[in-house]
């Protein structure tokens, strides 16, 4: 046989062998998964665990919330859990104790909630575990702060990010406490500045919650003079008070208290207050125009900014934004008016 014709024969041999080999070869791999027939791995390896693999890797805990808010056979474990048994000496909670995040996915009304949050917090209680839960629409707090500070003795605070005045633990004074302790520990004079800038601040906005002090014609001095007060009452406060009793409620204590006789004539005992204090107090500088006043008006500025801090007190319960009132609204000349919800 002419040597031309067998080369062109092995060459026809091997290309047969390269397309027989694609041909097998995409039998396996092809990424039309509707050309193979179920089961041959196109799916993945994702398989139904078996009862040996679920008693190997998941701990059973007996779930028992009636005993575990009696303090009776608590779990020493902590853990998530992802499934449950029934039977006849009741449910057994699966709990995966390992260090794992989970997702729980399903249509609205499916009891994403109810079967699955709420057994895991029952028994992120039980075994004594901390956890910070979202809530936005307030089912969680409703129906299990309760339980959880009075069956597992916790303690539950609420942080609202929406209206920070509404959360747990809030401080209005926070900001000028802060600056306050600098100043004390540092001396450095911007700290002072700081806490005054702060004070000024909360001041204003309590009192002048409805506009500016010009728009209360001629109460406007009333206003101005309470907002000083209520300044140097706030700083008063964070200088000299322990660190628990510095907050608005102190502040609101302190007027009210300072509304009593003082027993010496021409004066009110926020003036012999302010008197104790050095010359150049920079509390005495905010409270000037209170302390030019005569008794009566002293007494008027002190109604007027225990009054404001009352208001204060009622928009933070019931406003969504205290400081821009929608509810509980301002009608000057006349005082204030509480407008019906329509939501």
């Amino acid at each position: 046989m002419p040597q031309n014709i067998s080369g062109l024969i092995i060459a026809a041999g091997v290309m047969f062998a390269v397309l027989a080999g694609i041909t097998v070869l995409s039998n396996f791999y092809s990424l039309n998964i509707k050309a193979k027939t179920v089961g041959h791995g196109q799916h993945g390896t994702a398989r139904w665990a078996t009862r040996g693999e679920i008693a190997r890797t998941y701990t059973h805990v007996p779930f028992t919330p009636a005993l575990w808010r009696e303090g009776k056979n608590l779990p020493d474990q902590q853990g998530i859990v992802v499934g449950c048994k029934g039977g006849k000496k009741g449910t057994t909670a699966l709990v995966d104790t390992g260090d794992v995040h989970a997702i729980m996915i399903g249509a609205a009304g499916v009891g994403k909630t109810a079967y699955w949050l709420y057994p895991c917090l029952e028994y992120a209680l039980a075994s004594g575990r901390s956890f910070a839960s979202t809530d936005t629409k307030g089912d969680v707090f409703r129906n299990y702060a309760g339980i959880a500070r009075d069956c597992y003795g916790y303690r539950v605070s609420v942080i609202d990010l929406r209206n920070p005045t509404k959360s747990d633990g809030f401080n209005l004074l926070h900001l000028v406490n802060k600056y306050a302790d600098l100043y004390k520990q540092e001396g450095k004079l911007a700290y002072k500045a700081r806490a005054e800038k702060y004070a000024k601040i909360i001041s204003k906005t309590i009192i002048m919650s409805g506009g500016d002090s010009a728009s209360y014609g001629q109460n406007a001095f009333f206003y101005d003079a309470a907002e000083g007060l209520l300044t140097s009452a706030i700083l008063l406060v964070a200088e000299f008070c322990e660190p628990a009793e510095r907050h608005i409620v102190s502040i609101f204590k302190i007027i009210q208290e300072l509304l009593a006789p003082s027993g010496v004539k021409g004066k009110t005992l926020f003036h012999l207050l302010m008197d104790s204090l050095p010359s150049d107090h920079k509390a005495r500088w905010f409270a000037g125009a209170a302390l030019s006043s005569s008794e009566q008006a002293m007494a008027s500025v002190m109604s007027t900014a225990l009054a404001r801090l009352h208001i204060r007190h009622i928009r933070e319960k019931i406003e969504d934004t205290p400081s821009a009132p929608k509810q509980l609204i301002t009608i000057k000349g006349l005082g204030y008016k509480l407008k019906k919800r329509t939501d």
